[in-house]
Protein backbone atom coordinates (compact mmCIF):
# COMPACT_ATOMS: atom_id res chain seq x y z
CA UNK A 1 0.00 0.00 0.00
CA UNK A 2 1.09 3.46 -1.21
CA UNK A 3 1.61 5.90 1.99
CA UNK A 4 -0.46 9.20 1.76
CA UNK A 5 1.20 12.07 0.98
CA UNK A 6 0.78 15.06 3.51
CA UNK A 7 2.47 18.25 1.76
CA UNK A 8 0.32 19.62 -0.91
CA UNK A 9 1.45 22.34 -3.64
CA UNK A 10 0.94 25.34 -2.47
CA UNK A 11 2.62 27.67 -5.52
CA UNK A 12 1.23 30.87 -5.92
CA UNK A 13 -1.46 31.48 -8.96
CA UNK A 14 -0.30 31.28 -12.55
CA UNK A 15 -1.65 35.08 -13.50
CA UNK A 16 0.60 36.15 -10.42
CA UNK A 17 3.32 34.37 -11.91
CA UNK A 18 3.09 35.13 -15.28
CA UNK A 19 2.94 39.35 -14.50
CA UNK A 20 5.71 39.05 -12.33
CA UNK A 21 8.10 37.35 -14.52
CA UNK A 22 8.89 40.09 -16.42
CA UNK A 23 9.45 42.27 -14.17
CA UNK A 24 11.82 39.88 -12.42
CA UNK A 25 13.60 38.65 -15.27
CA UNK A 26 14.61 43.02 -15.54
CA UNK A 27 15.12 43.26 -12.13
CA UNK A 28 17.82 40.11 -11.38
CA UNK A 29 19.75 41.23 -13.98
CA UNK A 30 20.90 44.71 -12.44
CA UNK A 31 22.09 45.34 -8.97
CA UNK A 32 18.46 45.94 -7.96
CA UNK A 33 18.54 42.13 -7.81
CA UNK A 34 19.62 42.27 -4.23
CA UNK A 35 16.79 43.17 -2.70
CA UNK A 36 15.18 40.27 -3.69
CA UNK A 37 17.63 37.65 -2.03
CA UNK A 38 15.78 34.39 -1.82
CA UNK A 39 15.45 34.90 -5.73
CA UNK A 40 17.77 34.16 -9.04
CA UNK A 41 17.86 34.18 -12.88
CA UNK A 42 18.73 31.20 -14.60
CA UNK A 43 19.91 31.77 -18.20
CA UNK A 44 20.48 28.76 -20.32
CA UNK A 45 20.34 27.35 -23.82
CA UNK A 46 17.60 24.79 -23.96
CA UNK A 47 18.93 21.62 -25.54
CA UNK A 48 16.23 20.70 -28.25
CA UNK A 49 14.97 24.11 -28.99
CA UNK A 50 18.45 26.07 -28.75
CA UNK A 51 16.91 28.70 -27.87
CA UNK A 52 17.85 30.98 -24.58
CA UNK A 53 15.90 30.67 -21.76
CA UNK A 54 15.55 33.07 -18.92
CA UNK A 55 13.73 31.83 -16.09
CA UNK A 56 13.36 33.49 -12.14
CA UNK A 57 13.53 30.78 -9.88
CA UNK A 58 14.22 30.12 -6.27
CA UNK A 59 17.61 29.94 -5.21
CA UNK A 60 18.45 27.52 -1.77
CA UNK A 61 21.27 26.55 -0.52
CA UNK A 62 21.35 22.96 0.84
CA UNK A 63 24.16 21.43 2.76
CA UNK A 64 26.98 22.41 0.72
CA UNK A 65 25.23 23.35 -2.85
CA UNK A 66 22.81 25.55 -3.87
CA UNK A 67 19.85 24.41 -5.72
CA UNK A 68 16.45 25.15 -7.41
CA UNK A 69 13.64 22.60 -6.50
CA UNK A 70 10.76 22.88 -9.59
CA UNK A 71 8.00 21.06 -10.79
CA UNK A 72 8.38 22.75 -14.58
CA UNK A 73 9.40 20.93 -17.52
CA UNK A 74 12.26 22.95 -18.53
CA UNK A 75 14.33 21.00 -15.57
CA UNK A 76 14.84 18.36 -17.72
CA UNK A 77 17.45 20.83 -19.37
CA UNK A 78 19.79 19.66 -16.81
CA UNK A 79 19.42 15.71 -16.72
CA UNK A 80 22.43 15.42 -18.14
CA UNK A 81 24.32 18.72 -16.79
CA UNK A 82 24.05 22.02 -18.30
CA UNK A 83 25.73 25.17 -18.25
CA UNK A 84 23.76 28.27 -16.74
CA UNK A 85 24.33 31.93 -16.34
CA UNK A 86 22.87 32.93 -12.81
CA UNK A 87 22.13 36.29 -12.04
CA UNK A 88 22.09 36.51 -7.74
CA UNK A 89 21.81 39.35 -5.62
CA UNK A 90 23.31 41.74 -8.30
CA UNK A 91 25.82 39.10 -9.09
CA UNK A 92 26.30 37.00 -12.32
CA UNK A 93 27.80 34.17 -12.16
CA UNK A 94 28.67 30.68 -14.58
CA UNK A 95 27.61 27.43 -13.19
CA UNK A 96 26.52 23.74 -13.84
CA UNK A 97 23.42 22.43 -12.83
CA UNK A 98 22.29 19.08 -12.20
CA UNK A 99 18.90 17.46 -12.53
CA UNK A 100 18.35 15.24 -9.39
CA UNK A 101 14.87 13.97 -10.22
CA UNK A 102 15.13 10.70 -7.56
CA UNK A 103 12.34 11.23 -4.44
CA UNK A 104 14.43 9.75 -2.18
CA UNK A 105 17.12 12.19 -2.92
CA UNK A 106 14.93 15.23 -3.60
CA UNK A 107 12.56 14.37 0.07
CA UNK A 108 16.39 14.51 1.88
CA UNK A 109 17.00 17.75 0.22
CA UNK A 110 13.41 19.53 1.06
CA UNK A 111 13.76 17.80 4.52
CA UNK A 112 16.99 19.49 4.49
CA UNK A 113 15.20 22.90 3.64
CA UNK A 114 12.40 22.69 5.82
CA UNK A 115 14.54 22.08 8.74
CA UNK A 116 16.77 24.84 8.07
CA UNK A 117 13.65 27.36 7.05
CA UNK A 118 10.79 25.77 8.86
CA UNK A 119 8.70 25.40 6.41
CA UNK A 120 8.56 24.82 2.21
CA UNK A 121 6.54 27.82 1.49
CA UNK A 122 9.65 29.33 -0.39
CA UNK A 123 9.55 26.11 -3.03
CA UNK A 124 5.88 26.28 -3.08
CA UNK A 125 4.79 23.73 -0.92
CA UNK A 126 2.69 23.24 2.22
CA UNK A 127 3.82 20.93 4.81
CA UNK A 128 2.11 20.16 8.05
CA UNK A 129 3.91 20.77 11.14
CA UNK A 130 5.96 18.14 12.13
CA UNK A 131 5.50 16.18 9.06
CA UNK A 132 8.48 14.55 7.40
CA UNK A 133 9.10 14.91 4.23
CA UNK A 134 8.33 11.35 2.18
CA UNK A 135 8.79 9.85 -1.17
CA UNK A 136 4.74 10.29 -1.50
CA UNK A 137 4.97 14.04 -0.47
CA UNK A 138 7.48 14.51 -3.26
CA UNK A 139 5.52 12.58 -5.75
CA UNK A 140 2.19 14.43 -5.04
CA UNK A 141 3.92 17.65 -5.37
CA UNK A 142 6.06 17.04 -8.71
CA UNK A 143 9.30 18.62 -7.18
CA UNK A 144 12.83 17.88 -8.52
CA UNK A 145 16.35 19.62 -7.79
CA UNK A 146 18.57 21.69 -9.85
CA UNK A 147 22.04 21.33 -7.65
CA UNK A 148 24.39 24.16 -9.40
CA UNK A 149 28.52 24.28 -8.60
CA UNK A 150 30.09 27.04 -9.69
CA UNK A 151 32.68 26.88 -13.29
CA UNK A 152 35.96 26.64 -13.07
CA UNK A 153 38.20 28.02 -15.45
Amino acid sequence: MTPIAAARDARPPVALVRMMNPLMRVVLRTPLGRIVRPFALLEFTGRRTGRRLRVPVGWHEIDTSLAVFTPARWRANFRDGRSATVHFRGRRQDMTGILDDDPQQVAAALQSLADRRGSLRPVGIHLPVGHRITVADVDAVDRAVIRFSKDHG
